[in-house]
């Protein structure tokens, strides 16, 4: 019988070797994920990367969107996180307006302020953006300036860039098309 305990006992204590191990690489490859997409510390609460995720709306501005991630950091504020396939020294204006808009959504949705946000591009650098007044002012004045822009037949041509022409819902009827 005590040969019996001491064997069970054996496996036991192995069994939770091989537990502790696979928690060990778990948590590591969840550390490196969080470092190779610059998720900040803190509990993801939200995330459209690895699972469908429901869009958050903002009523003010009547948008919606999905934002990457939503990270619970500290003193419990809420940071979006958005990820960019491409790479950028300083981040685009577009992607820190799309990403002014996910701060303000989060605000509206969760009732908590919201002081940043982070842009990670593929090179895995992030950049920090103050949801300040001045941010908050510009993603107002954007999305009404889009508005009125959609009353016309075609918006005003705001770049140089051939592929956004080419992708453009507007392209058949833009007179300043580049392609």
């Amino acid at each position: 019988m005590d040969l019996f305990l001491g064997l069970f006992i054996l496996v036991l204590l192995a069994l939770a070797a091989v537990f502790q191990l696979i928690s060990k690489r778990v948590a590591s490859s969840a550390r490196s994920m969080r470092q190779a997409y610059g998720i900040p510390d803190g509990k993801v609460i939200y995330s459209d990367l690895d699972r469908p995720a429901k869009a958050l709306h903002s009523k003010s501005l009547d948008i919606s969107g999905k934002p990457d991630y939503i990270v619970k950091g500290k003193g419990k504020s809420l940071i979006p996180v958005e990820i960019k396939s491409g790479r950028a020294k300083e981040p685009y204006a577009g992607h820190i307006l799309q990403l002014a808009a996910y701060c303000r959504m989060v605000e509206e949705n969760y009732r908590k302020p919201v002081p940043y946000g982070i842009i990670v591009y593929s090179d895995g650098i992030q950049h920090r953006i103050n949801f300040d007044r001045a941010l908050r002012h510009d993603l107002e004045t954007t999305v009404e300036e889009m508005r009125q822009s959609m009353k016309h037949d075609c918006p005003k041509r705001s770049h140089n860039h051939k592929q956004k022409c080419l992708h453009c819902s507007f392209k058949d009827s833009c007179r300043s098309s580049l392609t």
